[in-house]
């Protein structure tokens, strides 16, 4: 077992080497699962609330904004205080921010404290990283440690989901707050216990952590996942707030660059943008995230077609745990004996979007079971976490270390914030439209002259009337349920066209891949481990 006093972990003298071990694990976990909002608990709390989804759906990714933000600082914060001032301070502010939370009744409330939540995990995520580079990996080889890392990561946003969808049904939205919130006294507590201060508090020149550039570039980044989330609901620009923020947002984005690009200590260095291959993964990784938010159009289907209740819908999503461990495993022994091309690694990734994608195309529909989403998510799974292990590779493959913080910025944002969001704007636009022209166009050939819909109406009206109503009322009633049947079909119809479009273009991709020249040899020694592992 890794001596934790070696690797530099505070604790006290008669604390055991595996207590200290699980301590890092403990306190990272809530860390992990923690948000301001939980998209699990997206309907309870929009109900409760009275506000739109759209509102829990910025608070989740004001969080990954938030923690952009944060990493080019950290480093800086970490060497300044003690570790133990660190964590409690972290941990503590993320209880308070929890608690209000929880209490709050206001949706722009959540947004901030989810923004602010995400900030204050930034500085946690680097610590652990800093030690568990050197547990899952003693040798510091990035593939090795990204193999351990991603999956954590992303199972534990899993199962956080999971949990609170549970939490929610059963009980209250609240308490999924209410849970994390003992998560973070138990890290508190054991902090307390465990660990000494290790150096005295040092002061950080204002100047050093680039106040101004972190408004301007939050602002910006805010305004413009509000134009890209709000514009179904607010009817894009037809909105005063959209219109302004559409003409804002790019001149932040594009003072904050400026004022990088001039400045002799930026904030962020932008000589990431400069490396083909940064662009090439971070493109690429905006892709992978595009495709696997269509989960979005799965839930959809599962609500609306199979009846099934939002619990069952995100406990479905667990199948994605066994596709990260399995691509997980992959990439570290493929990673490690190297012995076949890149290209053949990201064909094989988008393959499984491709599969992921037909399967849904030619299997959903009204007889289709909840069982049979089993294999398609688990395939999304797989395909997801090995691709963006493998282009959070490529991507800093050429890359300075001293630029590995920028790097992470910047991969952050597209990865964690822009992808992710756009994709929920575009799947809600796209079903919305689609359904839409096809509910005009079966409502124009369903008539009383149409075998099929006159022997819905009949029997619907039969079954009314043989309830006890009256003519009227049985007729209404069987009015409602042709509508209803419409609308499944309209969506089916919906739900279709675009899973279609995106085999193809899944399809297509992975083909191109194969024979794109992602390295020139066959084997390739990838730069160790630092401190961009996101």
């Amino acid at each position: 077992m890794t001596n934790m006093r070696e690797l530099g972990l505070p604790v006290r003298k008669w604390v055991p080497n595996w207590l200290a071990l699980i301590s890092i694990f403990i306190i990272i976990l809530p860390i992990t699962m923690l948000n301001g909002s939980y998209t699990g608990s997206m309907l309870e709390v929009s109900n409760t609330l009275d506000t739109n989804t759209e509102d829990i759906t910025m608070g989740y990714y004001a969080a990954s904004a938030g923690m952009a933000i944060a990493y080019p600082i950290v480093p800086k914060v970490l060497s300044a205080f003690s570790v133990k001032f660190l964590l409690l301070a972290d941990l503590a502010l993320q209880f308070i921010l929890s608690w209000i939370c929880a209490r709050s009744q206001s949706a722009d409330i959540l947004i901030v404290a989810s923004f602010a939540i995400g900030f204050l995990k930034g500085f946690l995520i680097l610590w652990f990283i800093r030690h568990a580079q050197k547990i899952f990996s003693p040798k510091n080889v990035r593939s090795e440690f990204y193999s351990y890392f991603y999956p954590l990561v992303y199972g534990s946003g899993q199962i956080s989901m999971v949990l609170t969808a549970e939490l929610a049904y059963h009980y209250n939205w609240k308490y999924m707050y209410y849970f994390m919130m003992l998560l973070l006294l138990l890290a508190i507590l054991l902090v307390i216990v465990c660990y000494r201060h290790n150096r005295p508090l040092q002061k950080i020149p204002i100047e050093e952590l680039h106040l101004r550039e972190m408004f301007v570039i939050a602002i910006g980044l805010l305004m413009l996942m509000y134009v890209i989330n709000y514009g179904k609901i607010l009817d894009w620009m037809s909105s005063y707030k959209i219109c302004a923020y559409i003409a804002i947002a790019p001149i932040l984005i594009a003072f904050f660059v400026w004022m990088q690009y001039h400045s002799e200590t930026p904030y962020v260095n932008l000589a990431p943008l400069y490396q083909p291959k940064a662009i090439v993964g971070y493109f690429y990784m905006m892709l992978i995230m595009f495709f696997s938010t269509s989960t979005t159009l799965l839930t959809n289907y599962m609500t609306s077609i199979l009846k099934v209740d939002s619990t069952h819908s995100y406990v479905l999503y667990i199948w994605l745990l066994p596709g990260y461990i399995l691509g997980a495993f992959i990439c570290f022994w493929w990673f490690r004996w190297q012995r076949w091309r890149f290209r053949f690694f990201i064909a094989g990734g988008m393959a499984c979007f491709a599969i992921f994608f037909g399967i849904l195309y030619f299997g959903i529909s009204p007889e289709s079971t909840y069982e049979m989403l089993f294999f398609p998510i688990f395939l999304r799974g797989l395909g997801m976490l090995a691709l963006i292990i493998a282009f959070a590779l490529f991507a800093v493959e050429d890359l300075n270390p001293k630029f590995l913080l920028s790097n992470a910025f910047f991969l952050i944002i597209f990865r964690s914030v822009l992808a992710p969001i756009i994709a929920t704007s575009f799947y809600s636009n796209t079903l919305y439209r689609l359904q839409q022209k096809y509910m005009h166009s079966l409502s124009e050939t369903i008539t009383m002259a149409d075998p099929l819909a006159a022997s819905k109406f009949s029997q619907s009206l039969t079954s009314g009337l043989a309830q006890g109503h009256e003519y009227s009322e049985a007729t209404q009633l069987a009015t409602t349920s042709l509508y209803t049947t419409l609308q499944q079909q309209s969506l089916l119809l919906a739900l279709k066209e675009i899973l279609g479009w995106l085999f193809i273009i899944t399809l297509i991709i992975a083909i191109i891949s194969r024979f794109i020249p992602f390295h020139k040899t066959i084997r390739v020694t990838f730069a160790k481990t630092g401190d961009d592992m996101v």
